[in-house]
């Protein structure tokens, strides 16, 4: 998209970006090259892909990586469609991740409030899981909230930065 124009090369710099690990940065390194040849190989011109730097491929994946939805598509009515969505997220039936601008600024809880669900051509909804009180945040639970608090605040820890204070995670639970 940003070689054809449609789009800048700093389109996602507003979110966040993830931690690296120096055995990430050298996978996306190693990545960085395989694209830069292929676009070579293409014969795209240097101008058309000026903006393709080391540091700007690394920094655009970092960001991806904390804010990409999992796409789950189910079909059906919409009252089956939260069963179906959990139906499709135990059978792994995911056709791929895709960034959504304002769901990325939803914050994680392990007990949330709302859940994102997939429709047909990756259109996401966002389904109230209870009541919810004028004022309070909208929350989506980032990892399986069936696991238990150890392996919750690793993936939290280790995928997206942080350590989780939701008042699940403060009761131990």
């Amino acid at each position: 998209m940003v070689i054809s124009g449609a789009t800048s090369s700093d389109c996602l710099d507003i979110l966040q970006p993830a931690y690296l690990s120096p055995e990430m940065i050298s996978e996306m390194e190693e990545g960085f090259g395989l694209l830069k040849c292929a676009f070579t190989n293409a014969h795209l011109k240097d101008e058309q892909i000026a903006f393709l730097t080391k540091q700007w491929y690394t920094t655009l994946l970092a960001r991806i990586r904390i804010n990409a939805f999992r796409v789950e598509v189910v079909g059906g009515s919409f009252e089956d469609l939260l069963s179906m969505a959990v139906a499709s997220v135990e059978a792994e039936a995911a056709v791929g991740n895709a960034v959504y601008m304002l769901p990325s600024f939803y914050n994680h809880d392990c007990d949330p409030n709302t859940h994102i669900i997939w429709l047909e051509d990756a259109v996401a909804k966002l389904k109230a899981l209870r009541d919810i009180e004028p004022g309070e945040e909208l929350r989506i639970c980032y990892i399986d909230a069936s696991l238990d608090w150890d392996a919750r605040q690793s993936l939290l820890s280790q995928g997206f930065g942080f350590r989780c204070d939701c008042p699940r995670c403060l009761s131990g639970d």
